[in-house]
């Protein structure tokens, strides 16, 4: 039997360690491709000009969700800024993104994303490079788009993802 991880564990690691509580497993991932930081970049620089530099996020970011789960979205958007800049987790965001890879799509389609929105996170993009698609789940379900069909935000006014030019090769 694996040892089981709280809150508290996850909190005693030292900053910038690559790790998220999952069900109270540590789980740490490898770096980021290319192409993976690539989109990332792009969809944060679409939110951060709709609600600032200070309020979009990229990983690593802590979403404390309950005491057995701590997650680390790709992007979050705050709901509001933190009291102070030593704060490591900033609550529950607006929006959280996943930039989904082979590894970490299915925890990232299922767990992560069940769990945030559980928790009350407003959205949750899944963005998967492989199939070209980006989705898009909230209370009331989920939407997919492919190709030049945008997907838009219902909580962050302005923000749409079209996935040809999302995924568009490097300029």
């Amino acid at each position: 039997m694996h040892a089981r991880f709280t809150r508290a564990d996850y909190d005693r690691l030292p900053e910038g360690f690559p790790a998220e509580l999952i069900g109270g497993a540590l789980v740490k991932e490898a770096s980021s491709t290319y192409g993976h930081q690539r989109v990332e970049h792009r969809i944060l620089a679409a939110l951060a000009a709709l609600v600032g530099l200070d309020r979009a996020l990229p990983a690593p970011v802590d979403v404390g969700i309950d005491e057995w789960n701590v997650f680390q979205p790709d992007i979050v958007v705050l709901r509001q800024l933190p009291v102070d800049d030593e704060t490591r987790d900033l609550g529950i965001p607006l929006l959280a993104v996943e930039v989904i890879s082979p590894s970490t799509a299915r925890r990232d389609r299922g767990v992560k994303c069940r769990r945030m929105l559980r928790a009350g996170v407003a959205e949750v993009w899944i963005v998967d490079r492989a199939a070209g698609l980006i989705e898009r789940h909230d209370a009331t379900g989920s939407r997919t788009a492919t190709g030049e069909t945008a997907l838009a935000s219902g909580v962050v006014p302005g923000f749409a993802l079209t996935p040809a030019r999302l995924f568009s090769p490097p300029v």
